[in-house]
């Protein structure tokens, strides 16, 4: 059986590495020179829980992420050796509700509730599947002191310690990144943008452009994982588009703390125009921010969606 998997960051990177190792033979596209070198890379590498989607009100967000987390290091731990610098976690994040929230504390208090809930049953009794950490512990409200010593009294109005933790996003990109190409069932073929994806009649063809040049290959199975694009791939293989895509936009910097200074609480706002701070332990901190909340929703099938266009600080154009 041969699969193409068109896009190569961690996603497709991992759906690779899963199919060789059932004896799949992969084809693995990119049209970067590198394989996970975008999205995969360029973020917090929190590996999220539940807690984050209070505006979920159904929860379905909440179990889906309980899933995912616990998934995670199991999965990575196939592939990368056990002493990984990708395995290196930062300081456990506490949830903090600021007081321009769109939700309010009582809300956020009972969807945390539930959300642990939600962690505990994903983890079908094996509560140490999060890098070891006993997960049934549910979240600790701050008292008003704790959170004053950390956080702008003015902004800050609750918070809850939590042992949710992020991982190297650049040393898991750099290591899975690696694992793919030594992988003797996996061709990575970089520098190639999938084009289109159509039905043969018991197998996919996908165009290829590479170098100007249009080039087309079979596959019994095709999966398409590319970070933007997704939506006129699967319209060119007859996929109607029923939903729309939301697209974020997200501003990020890392810098190094001195030796002397005094580490950031790790934290995570909800939920609004608010962002993450990450403290790993040699003092590198990360942070993030949405400058503003949901601006458009869109279900347009253009190759540039997702390539979001900047007009100024904060003004942003689908």
């Amino acid at each position: 059986m041969r699969v193409g998997v068109l896009g190569g960051g961690l996603l497709g990177c991992c759906l690779a590495l899963e199919l060789a190792e059932r004896g799949v033979q992969v084809t693995l596209f990119d049209k970067n020179a590198a394989l996970i070198g975008r999205a995969g890379a360029a973020n917090e590498g929190r590996i999220h829980r539940a807690y984050m989607y209070a505006n979920d009100p159904g929860f379905k967000t909440a179990a889906m992420m309980a899933r995912g987390a616990l998934s995670f290091a199991p999965f990575m731990k196939q592939f990368l050796a056990a002493d990984s610098a990708a395995f290196e976690t930062s300081l456990p994040a506490a949830y903090v509700v600021h007081r321009d929230s769109r939700r309010p504390t009582d809300d956020v208090a009972a969807y945390i509730r539930v959300a642990r809930e939600k962690i505990v049953e994903a983890a079908n009794g094996k509560p140490a599947q999060y890098f070891g950490q006993d997960i049934s512990t549910p979240p600790r409200r701050w008292t008003r002191a704790q959170r004053e010593a950390e956080f702008d009294a003015g902004a800050a109005v609750d918070a809850y310690e939590t042992s949710e933790v992020a991982i190297n996003p650049l040393a898991l990109a750099r290591e899975i990144g690696s694992c793919v190409l030594n992988r003797p069932k996996i061709d990575v073929q970089l520098n190639c943008e999938a084009q289109a994806a159509e039905d043969e009649g018991g197998s996919i063809a996908v165009t290829i452009e590479r170098s100007g040049e249009r080039i087309r290959q079979s596959f019994d199975h095709a999966v398409n994982a590319p970070w933007d694009g997704r939506n006129a791939l699967d319209k060119s293989f007859g996929v109607s588009i029923t939903r729309p895509r939301l697209h974020r936009l997200k501003y990020g910097v890392s810098i190094k703390l001195p030796p002397a200074a005094t580490a950031p609480q790790s934290a995570t706002f909800v939920s609004g125009p608010f962002g993450e701070v990450v403290t790993y332990p040699d003092w590198q901190i990360y942070l993030t921010w949405y400058r503003a909340c949901l601006r458009e929703v869109t279900k347009s099938v253009s190759r540039q969606i997702g390539q979001l266009a900047v007009k100024g600080p904060c003004e942003i154009r689908l």
